[in-house]
């Protein structure tokens, strides 16, 4: 009799291979990070241009953090506005004096017999943005636009350097990320462990957004680790500032910081409500 039995396609064997196999897709679904949001939703460059200064400032993504001049980025143009025309502002001073010569207005002398055509008396030019620019620092600014900004930077990716920027018995670093006396703890590391993602950077910053903040600021670092079991590392610092009326100063400077030593004290800086600073290095 069993052998005129005919065979079961859908038993149960089958249906438990069938659902294990769609609970591994569900898993990995679940697991797996997806590839993100299209680039014009998930802004990882923005690019602003300041008219006074002429200088170019970009909000970067920990992820481009890395990057160095001379690297190529792919840039999709997602959104763009054309400056306006003479015909979209007729009263703009600076549209009318790029206007064609032929469409500026003309005033007649009172004699007849007189035939110059004279332009209209033009008010004085308002002073170029680099005459209003009196700066005291020509090196490149922060990578963040801010009024104040202590940082260090070093260069191999695999070392974990740690900046505090202490005043008086507080101090901003990657555990007290932010103290309103002080400024804001404004780049770092982090290594997510599930997934493997790295997000780590060569850099380390506290800055001040809203105001110069006045006051004694000291800047300490710590070697912590290094994935090439190095014994040091260089560091390469800068204190910036720029007031209200555009005014910057910058300085630059260089520490060395050896393996599991104890927090090392770079540089001491004391900065007036004018932007104002006077740095004396350790």
């Amino acid at each position: 009799m069993a052998r005129n039995r005919e065979p079961q396609i859908f038993n149960i064997s089958f249906l438990d291979v069938i659902c294990g196999a769609l609970g591994a897709v569900i898993f990995l679904f679940i697991a797996v990070p997806k590839g993100g949001s299209p680039p014009s939703y998930k802004q990882q460059l923005a690019v602003s241009y300041d008219t006074l200064h002429r200088q170019l400032f970009a909000t970067v993504d920990d992820s481009l953090r890395h990057k160095r001049p001379g690297d190529t980025l792919l840039v999709i143009l997602a959104d763009y506005k054309e400056l306006p025309s003479a015909k979209d502002c007729p009263e703009c001073p600076e549209c009318e004096t790029s206007a064609p010569a032929d469409t500026r207005r003309v005033s007649v002398a009172p004699d007849e017999d007189q035939a110059d055509i004279t332009p209209e008396k033009k008010e004085p030019e308002p002073p170029k943005p680099e005459e209003l620019k009196n700066t005291k620092y020509l090196g490149d600014p922060p990578g963040v636009p801010c009024k104040v900004s202590f940082e260090i930077s070093w260069a191999d990716i695999g070392d974990n350097v740690d900046l505090f920027v202490c005043k008086g018995a507080k101090c901003v670093s990657g555990g007290a990320r932010e103290i309103r006396d002080i400024g804001q703890w404004d780049s770092g590391k982090a290594k997510t462990k599930f997934f493997g993602s790295d997000l780590r950077t060569t850099q380390e910053a506290v800055r001040q957004f809203d105001k110069v903040i006045p006051g004694e600021y000291k800047m300490y670092a710590v070697f912590k680790a290094s994935a090439k079991n190095s014994a040091s590392v260089a560091l390469r610092g800068l204190v910036y500032s720029k007031n209200e009326n555009g005014q910057e100063q910058g300085e630059p400077f260089t520490s060395t910081l050896q393996l599991n030593a104890e927090r090392l004290l770079l540089a001491t800086v004391t900065l007036a409500e004018n932007g104002e600073f006077k740095l004396v290095k350790n």
